[in-house]
């Protein structure tokens, strides 16, 4: 075993990296594994909550000028790998397994005092398992979102959906129902809403069964696809790209980068064309700030492939 399997294991590994100033998400995974490889047992919720705030507090006298990333969420959250978090920032987990949306809205409190860039809340699932009504999700995310505005004013505050199951009592349908919710309580509060949902569903409907331990939780591929989706948010809001410039672009017929005015253009998709490439031809370079463009303008997700499609690229308008 080369990183803690279960939730003692990690909770002690946390204990332990804490003992020593180092916050969990700075951890390699095998860390103090003589201490937590046998441990049996399981950490109370309040043992967790505490754990959190003592996570937070170690953060906050450490970070310097360095941005700060919060997961805030449930188990989901929770096992996100640290060596698999975005690089470029520090990186605070603020999961609990099991938890849902009201007992996420009661322990913001635990990381009040540190000063994140943005928070990726990730919540909703347990709800649905514990039988609660779908409004009080809507209700319960509108609330933290509220709340974390309140708290934490420059931090950006990203909603993600709720991601799809391989379980028939929980349809997507009813799921992207309140991915809908989700979405206009976003809008309506400034918040940033990210469709992961749509990245993880297959042809029918469900969680992609590479993406899933269980139908619930997610694989190690299902892992690395949230990085990807991480990675393309993050690299969008240090940028500036939030929801009014994503707007912007998808509406304006012209831009100006680098000194240079562009224009749209059709373009038909051609085998093995790539946003990089496409971006290397139009720009003449083929990093995420150029690339990016591309996918806004044509509003493709982070999982989207080009395929057999006519999309907008950009051609510089000639003097």
């Amino acid at each position: 075993m080369n990183r803690p399997a279960s939730g003692i294991q990690m909770y002690l590994q946390r204990i332990e990296g804490l003992k020593v100033g180092r916050t969990y998400t700075l951890l390699p995974p095998d860390s103090f594994k003589s201490v937590w490889e046998q441990a049996i047992g399981q950490p109370t919720y309040q043992d967790w909550t505490n754990l959190l705030a003592w996570e937070a507090l170690a953060l906050t006298k450490g970070q310097g000028s360095n941005r700060l990333s919060i997961l805030l969420g449930d188990s989901i959250s929770m096992w996100f790998p640290p060596e698999l978090m975005p690089p470029g920032r520090l990186w605070l987990n603020q999961g609990i397994s099991g938890d849902n949306t009201s007992g996420i809205l009661k322990r913001l409190w635990t990381f009040s005092e540190t000063k994140p860039h943005t928070i990726y809340i990730l919540a909703g699932i347990n709800d649905l398992r514990q039988g609660r009504p779908d409004a009080s999700i809507a209700d319960n995310i509108y609330y933290t979102v509220r709340e974390l505005q309140l708290i934490h004013p420059p931090a950006k505050v990203v909603v993600q959906s709720i991601l799809p199951t391989r379980l028939a009592a929980l349809p997507n349908t009813r799921i992207r129902k309140i991915n809908l919710e989700l979405a206009a309580i976003s809008k309506s509060e400034g918040a940033i809403y990210f469709d992961l949902n749509s990245g993880f569903t297959n042809d029918e409907d469900m969680l992609r069964r590479e993406l899933t331990t269980d139908g619930i939780h997610l694989s190690q591929a299902g892992y690395q696809l949230w990085q990807k989706a991480l990675h393309q948010m993050s690299s969008r809001l240090d940028l500036n790209r939030d929801n009014r410039y994503q707007q912007w672009l998808q509406r304006s017929p012209n831009f100006i980068l680098d000194g240079k005015t562009y224009t749209w253009v059709s373009y038909q998709v051609q085998p093995g064309d790539s946003l990089p490439q496409l971006s290397q031809k139009a720009f003449g370079f083929d990093t995420f700030e150029y690339w990016d463009l591309i996918a806004l303008k044509n509003n493709l997700g982070f999982e989207e492939k080009l395929g057999d499609r006519t999309i907008l690229i950009p051609q510089t308008v000639e003097k």
